[in-house]
């Protein structure tokens, strides 16, 4: 009994030191096993969805500490200021006296102590580290953090992961958009006032394969649909595993959460990237078992091209393109990013659960550095994939014309939304749609590119698409 006490004693001590360590790649792989790493991530999608029901511009974190600038006017020329004005003024705008007074109140005693925590926490991961590689102090790195924070909003976490140690980069910080800005109302609020607000179907990985079958968009192959203990073909029959490695993911999961790669063996044997073993029966009855709780989509692994593996450690590497709607109906590309999975995580390459990415030259596809997420100090910036050992700086990316016609046409196709995300694998004969994503992350364009949104055709297409919702607001 003792043994046991200490066993999951030391498991919990290890998964706290993983979750205070911010090591991605370790919750990632461990979230399956770990109550604790299972709370953490459901706490944390929790907090996203605070107030969003009932507000269009909802608080998703905590009032912004610069919201100072809705005493400004405002000026379309300078791109970056007007998003984030606008954003603080409707932010303002939809909430009446004791909602305005929550938000000024909230600034000092949540907003403010909790900045405060996180530089503590994000200044003993990376402090010591940055220091040495920079010359710059650590009381040093914490003024700074200071300052962007009550200039431009931008917590710890992102002093960090945009390098803003770096002067030259920080004297562009209020050129970085934020993901609280733009889905947490931007978007809502153009779609709304241009009438387009539909229901997108990228969240739902059966419809989405749906419409691209459809549309001729070509997707990756699905074998079956687990749904309330069953694995059924599309066509409703019932569906059979193949011999051959397989991919299984929630169906409207994000993130990488939740995700499975099988590969298959000899007699009707099964490994799983984590190690499980497992026959076709138990395996099947293992999928059955997850579709009581939750929809899951079955498909076939899928191998990159010849000349992208040795990118990949085993997971799928894949490009993300953002595009938003230009004039008219043109759909323009305006970031892409090569993603990449390393270390233990060996079943998505997905920024959140550890991998990394380099940025993407539309004009070419040819690839720069990579690197991680950098909320940590050990991954930096890579020339060679860490485990693989393939030259990623330079390399040109193959079919790079037809993964930029992809995205723009899987944009027209999938056209609810102002702005998406595309995930697209680049196969032996060519690249095909993995999934869309309707609210991207831009983080990660920024953090890869080294550049900030704000200053770029994404803004300035942005700043119309907002003019325009404005105007017709004062119409109306």
């Amino acid at each position: 009994m003792r043994t046991q006490v200490n066993s999951s004693l030391r498991r919990r001590q290890s998964s706290l030191k993983t979750l205070l360590g911010l090591d991605l790649r370790k919750t990632f792989v461990a979230r399956r096993d770990s109550g604790l790493i299972k709370l953490a991530l459901k706490v944390g999608r929790r907090l996203e969805k605070i107030g969003r029901k009932r507000r269009r511009f909802p608080v998703m974190g905590c009032p912004p500490l610069n919201l100072w600038m809705i005493l400004q006017p405002l000026r379309a020329q300078d791109a970056p200021r007007y998003i984030h004005q606008i954003y603080l003024k409707e932010l303002w705008r939809e909430r009446g006296f004791f909602g305005r007074l929550g938000l000024v109140a909230g600034t000092f005693v949540w907003s403010v102590p909790l900045n405060l925590a996180a530089m503590a926490w994000l200044t003993a991961i990376n402090g010591a580290a940055i220091a040495k590689s920079s010359g710059k102090s650590v009381v040093r790195q914490v003024l700074e953090q200071v300052q962007v924070a009550f200039v431009h909003n931008i917590m710890p976490p992102w002093y960090y992961q945009f390098d803003l140690h770096e002067d030259r980069k920080r004297a562009h910080a209020g050129a970085y958009l934020h993901r609280f800005e733009l889905k947490g109302g931007l978007y809502k609020m153009i779609s709304r006032r241009s009438g387009k607000l539909l229901k997108s179907p990228l969240r739902d990985k059966g419809k989405f394969a749906e419409v691209c079958a459809k549309s001729g968009l070509r997707t990756l192959p699905v074998i079956g649909i687990a749904r309330g203990g069953a694995l059924v073909t599309e066509s409703g029959g019932r569906a059979q595993l193949p011999e051959d490695d397989i991919f299984v993911k929630p169906l409207g999961g994000r993130g990488g959460l939740g995700a499975e790669q099988w590969s298959y063996g000899d007699g009707q044997s099964w490994r799983s990237a984590d190690g499980r073993q497992s026959t076709t029966d138990e395996l099947m009855h293992y999928i059955q078992t997850l579709s009581r709780t939750e929809t899951y989509v079955v498909q076939r692994r899928a191998i990159p091209h010849p000349n992208l593996t040795d990118l990949s450690n085993g997971a799928l590497p894949t490009a993300r393109i953002l595009t938003i709607k230009g004039e008219g109906e043109s759909w323009e590309a305006v970031a892409g990013i090569f993603r990449m999975a390393i270390g233990v995580n060996r079943t998505v390459d997905n920024y959140h659960a550890g991998g990394i990415a380099a940025n993407i030259d539309l004009a070419t596809g040819t690839l720069s550095r990579a690197t991680d997420i950098g909320l940590t100090p050990d991954i930096g910036w890579l020339d060679r994939h860490p485990d693989a050992g393939g030259a990623i700086t330079g390399r040109d990316l193959p079919f790079w014309p037809e993964v930029l016609a992809l995205a723009r046409r899987a944009h027209s196709v999938f056209n609810q939304r102002l702005v998406a995300g595309w995930d697209i694998a680049i196969l032996q004969d060519g690249p095909v749609l993995v999934e869309g994503n309707s609210a991207p992350d831009t983080d990660i364009h920024q953090r890869v590119s080294g550049l900030p949104l704000g200053e770029g055709p994404f803004a300035i297409l942005l700043v119309s698409h907002l003019q325009r919702a404005l105007l017709g607001k004062r119409e109306a």
